[in-house]
C-alpha cells in the first residue's frame, strides 16, 4: 500500500493556486525542486521524537500520482510526446526517486480542463515514454461501461500488467440506503467483481462526488476490503486525516492506497497536523488571529508526513468504540439505543439492496 502525492485537478483550483504552491500533478516551478525534501529521508537529531521518526521513515510509503498531461506534451515539430520542462529529472526512470503512477486525465477531460490533444493514443505514448510503475485505466467519470471498455482496451494493447482498473461509485449508488448498504450493493456489481478477479489493485473513483459523507467513506471502503480479501483498494482522492484515521482504526491501512492534495492546500491555510490520542488531528490558525513561524514548505512537510507516518506505523490507532454495557447510565442507554436502531435500519435495507 502507498500514499500518492496527488489530488483533484480543476480549472478553478488552477486559477486560484499560489504560484509557489501549484496544484497536485502540476506543481509550480518554484515548488517542484523542493518536493523531494518533503518526502525523502532527512537528518534526525532525536530518534525518540515523532517528527524525526517521520522524517526518517515516511518516504517508505510515498509515490507520485501525476496527470500525464502535466508531465508530457506533444512536440510541435515531431508531434511525438515529450517531457514538459522541469519534469524529466523528477519522473524519468533513470532519475526518479519515488515510484511513479500516471493518471489518465479523465477528470480533467470530464470538466473540460484537459488540453485538446489529450486522447487514448497520447496517453499510451506518454506511458511508453515515462515507463511508470503503474497507470490508471483510461476511465470515463461516472460511466461504468466506458471505464470498462477503456480498461479492456489498455489490456489488449499490452499495458495489462501495469494498468489499474477504475470502478465508478456513482452509477451503482442508491439514494436512501446507508453507506454500508451501498457498499454491500457494490460488492455484487459484476464489473467490480471482474476487476477484482483480474487485477490485484483496483481503484475506486467517485467517492468525492458521491453523497457518501467524508466521515463515513472508510466504512464504504472497509466493506469492499472485507469482501475482496485478496485485493488492494486504491481509494482515489481520499488522502485526508478523517479517512486515514478511519482506515487506521479499522486496521486497513495495509490494504488501501489513497491520494489527494490536502497536505498542500491546508498548509497554505495555516493548518497544522498533530497526533492526539492515536489520531491525526488538525490545528487551524486561519481566522483565529494567531500565526505560526513555520515556512510553507515545513507546513506541507508536516501535513504530508502525518499521513505517510500513519502508513509506516509510527503509532497505534485506537480500536473501534465498544458498545456501552453500563445500563445504569442514561447516556450509555441512549447510545446503545442509537446503535441498535442503526443496525435495524441496515438489516431492513438489505432486502432492498438485493
Amino acid at each position: 500500500m502507498r500514499l500518492g502525492i496527488a489530488g483533484v485537478n480543476t480549472r478553478p483550483l488552477m486559477r486560484a493556486a499560489d504560484p509557489l504552491l501549484g496544484i497536485a500533478g502540476n506543481w509550480g516551478s518554484s515548488l517542484r525542486p523542493h518536493v523531494a525534501r518533503v518526502v525523502e529521508p532527512g537528518a534526525s537529531i532525536s530518534k525518540a521524537r515523532l517528527g524525526d521518526q517521520a522524517a526518517l521513515h515516511a518516504s517508505e510509503k510515498a509515490c507520485y500520482l501525476l496527470d500525464y498531461t502535466y508531465l508530457t506534451c506533444r512536440d510541435r515539430t515531431t508531434r511525438r510526446m515529450r517531457y514538459r520542462p522541469g519534469f524529466r529529472e523528477m519522473c524519468a526512470p533513470e532519475s526518479r526517486r519515488l515510484p511513479l503512477y500516471l493518471d489518465s486525465a479523465a477528470y480533467r477531460e470530464f470538466t473540460g480542463g484537459a488540453p485538446a490533444w489529450s486522447s487514448y493514443d497520447a496517453y499510451c505514448e506518454a506511458i511508453e515514454l515515462l515507463r511508470p510503475d503503474g497507470v490508471m485505466a483510461k476511465d470515463v467519470v461516472g460511466d461504468q461501461r466506458g471505464s470498462r471498455l477503456g480498461y479492456e482496451r489498455m489490456c489488449a494493447d499490452g499495458f495489462g500488467d501495469i494498468t489499474i482498473p477504475v470502478w465508478q461509485v456513482m452509477p451503482a449508488w442508491v439514494s436512501g440506503l446507508s453507506v454500508e448498504a451501498n457498499a454491500r450493493l457494490a460488492t455484487r456489481d459484476l464489473v467490480l467483481r471482474a476487476y477484482c478477479d483480474r487485477a490485484r489493485l483496483v481503484a475506486i473513483g467517485g467517492l468525492n462526488q458521491s453523497p457518501c459523507p467524508r466521515a463515513e467513506r472508510h466504512r464504504y471502503i472497509e466493506v469492499l476490503c472485507r469482501t475482496f480479501g485478496q485485493n488492494q483498494i486504491w481509494a482515489l482522492g481520499q488522502a485526508n486525516p478523517v479517512v486515514v484515521n478511519g482506515l487506521g482504526c479499522a486496521g486497513l491501512l495495509d490494504r488501501v492506497w489513497v491520494d489527494r492534495s490536502w497536505w498542500l492546500h491546508d498548509a497554505r491555510a495555516e493548518v497544522l497536523a498533530v497526533l492526539e490520542d492515536g489520531l491525526i488531528r488538525t490545528i487551524r490558525l486561519t481566522r483565529t488571529g494567531a500565526r505560526s513561524f513555520f515556512p510553507l514548505l515545513d507546513l506541507m512537510s508536516c501535513n504530508l508526513r502525518s499521513l505517510l507516518s500513519a502508513y509506516v506505523g509510527l503509532w497505534t490507532f485506537p480500536g473501534p468504540p465498544k458498545v456501552p454495557t453500563d445500563l445504569e447510565d442514561l447516556d450509555a442507554r441512549l447510545e446503545l439505543r442509537r446503535r441498535i436502531e442503526a443496525t435495524q435500519l441496515d438489516l431492513f435495507a438489505q432486502p432492498d439492496a438485493a
